[in-house]
């Protein structure tokens, strides 16, 4: 069993060289109905039957003014293809505040109708209606608001914005409906069944600031306050607040038994991006999994003021802890390579630290590019092979490179040196700058050659990446597939089902049992299909609660009698 064992171990490391470039999936966000580049962000998703319905703001500044004229709709049904809706709702169609700044919002399904909580800078939070979701919405409150800004005077003035809303039942069965805001400082309300009221919390029948419940949150440290851009979701029983904090902002998420709270502070969720100042989370379950849609600055012009909304899956421990992950080119289909050099595929190209620009701000940053064993920070060493951002017509496969976790910066021709950077100005010349001509030789390694000096390509000097002439020895390299894996684990009568995709085809991944003492069960591989599935039921020996560990996926099911 061992010698077996260790025999499919080895084959799960395969290395598969393949001729193809795929389009990044992140972000998600790229263009409106007639195919013009959109910069988007503050994003909040609504599942609906079998559709999830994405709502953003819609990004129109300059990298030192913020411009939000309008939100945007998206549908999707995979959370892959994306279909642009239109506006449903516009700051100007609220008579008060700025007609330019349509901030973070959310939409909620409620008795047939849905509900557009939305806020225009910190002037105010209001509501619109519509009977579908994707609108046209309508303004419900006229020149009126749901929340005034003098209500939480005070504090800071800026900390009217960024709802978010949770309708349940308690805990005696009558039903709920709240609504979470604020910067700085995070307050709640609830809602009356009309949804564009207030409930009276004191019963003096004034709606006013005393209606307010300011909400705390425990053991969040000094580096790590609570800045803005609340959403609530709820998983066994748990409210989990999720947030933005600090500035620059990363993503952290707090836990409460209640929706009043206390919460408790757990931990960071998704550190500072590398192209926006901010972020905004949203959280939801969707076909059985959990997702997190956020922004950055990543696509080409953009900026803090010009965002872009990405995905990628939120996975959470046997604990419930939310494993902490980075923002993702790849997302949920695309594809991560390491870059080996063909003759020695030890030495592989991987990032080094940032370092600011010439540029005043703090954004765009820029890393120089090397070479060498995997010793550094393994997501520094993954990259995405995308199609070229700039190309010819004449049969030539042109490409890009952009690292993984550093979304929107790619190798670059810098001077006819290499080094990390991020697409800036959207130029022609950019484009060409960080556009290679991938060339395929009959021993299956590739060379890139710069679209923007021809004749020079990448090359490995001295355990650094530069361009110069053609090395037979230092500039051929291959690409090592990454694999991907999304797995499911059904209770069946039969025992546990696994199943999801699993790319690249014929790959194995560990497949662990143990009960609920940690006592092995079982261990050994399971293997993917020809189309990249996985589909295995394993039968438990007793009935009970179980750990079940499919790659780096961990579990608890119960099968038998308690299940």
């Amino acid at each position: 069993m061992k010698g077996a064992l260790k025999g499919l171990l080895s084959a799960f490391f395969v290395i598969f060289l393949l001729n193809i470039s795929v389009l990044a999936n992140n972000p998600i966000i790229k263009t409106d109905g007639s195919g013009n580049r959109v910069y988007s962000a503050d994003p909040a998703a609504l599942v609906d039957g079998d559709t999830v319905y994405l709502y953003v703001g819609q990004d129109k500044g300059t990298p030192t003014s913020n411009n939000m004229p309008n939100y945007l709709c998206y549908s999707s049904k995979d959370l892959i293809n994306w279909k642009y809706e239109g506006i449903p709702l516009k700051a100007a169609d609220f008579p008060w505040g700025s007609a330019s700044q349509s901030w973070a919002a959310q939409v909620i399904k409620y008795k047939g109708k849905y509900y557009y909580f939305m806020c225009k800078d910190s002037t105010g939070i209001s509501v619109a209606i519509s009977d579908t979701p994707t609108g046209p919405f309508i303004n419900a409150l006229g020149s009126q608001k749901l929340i005034e800004p003098s209500w939480t005077a005070g504090k800071v003035i800026w900390d009217d914005l960024d709802p978010t809303v949770w309708v349940e039942e308690d805990e005696n069965g009558v039903e709920k409906r709240y609504m979470m805001w604020g910067n700085s400082n995070l307050y709640l309300v609830e809602l009356n069944e009309d949804m564009i009221s207030i409930t009276d919390k004191n019963g003096d029948g004034i709606i006013n600031g005393a209606d307010i419940t300011e909400l705390t949150i425990e053991g969040i440290p000094s580096n790590s306050k609570y800045t803005e851009a609340p959403w609530i979701y709820k998983r066994d029983g748990k409210f989990y607040l999720f947030f933005a904090s600090n500035y620059y902002e990363e993503l952290s998420y707090a836990t409460a038994d209640n929706i009043y709270g206390p919460y408790k502070y757990e931990g960071i969720v998704m550190g500072v991006g590398a192209s926006s100042s901010t972020n905004h989370p949203s959280v939801i379950d969707f076909k059985g999994k959990t997702y997190l849609i956020y922004h950055t600055g990543a696509l080409a012009g953009g900026h803090g003021n010009a965002r872009s909304v990405c995905i990628d899956e939120l996975r959470f421990d046997e604990n419930g802890k939310v494993i902490r992950l980075s923002e993702s080119s790849i997302g949920l289909d695309g594809t991560a390579y390491h870059i080996a050099k063909a003759s020695d595929q030890s030495q592989r190209i991987y990032f080094g630290h940032f370092e600011n620009t010439l540029k005043a701000n703090e954004y765009p940053m820029g890393a120089m590019v090397f070479a060498g064993p995997q010793t550094a920070y393994k997501e520094d060493y993954r990259w995405e092979i995308v199609e070229g951002k700039y190309k010819l017509n004449d049969g030539k496969e042109y490409v890009s490179i952009q690292a993984v976790h550093k979304m929107g910066y790619f190798i670059t021709n810098y001077n006819n040196h290499v080094k990390l950077l991020h697409d800036d100005d959207a130029s022609t010349a950019t484009a060409q700058k960080q556009t290679f001509i991938k060339h395929i030789y009959e021993d299956g390694s590739i060379a890139f050659e710069s679209v923007y000096s021809p004749g020079k390509y990448l090359t490995i000097v001295d355990g650094k990446i530069e361009l110069t002439g053609f090395s037979e020895e230092n500039s051929k390299f291959v690409l090592i597939e990454q694999v991907r894996f999304s797995p499911y684990v059904e209770v069946t009568e039969e025992g546990f089902r696994v199943y999801g995709a699993f790319k690249p085809e014929g790959k194995y991944a560990l497949f662990e049992v143990r009960d609920k003492d940690g006592n092995v069960e079982y261990i050994g591989v399971i293997k993917s299909s020809a189309d990249g599935e996985i589909n295995y039921t394993y039968a438990p020996k007793q009935q009970g609660e179980y750990l079940i560990r499919v790659g780096s996926y961990k579990f608890k099911v119960k099968w038998g009698e308690e299940k």
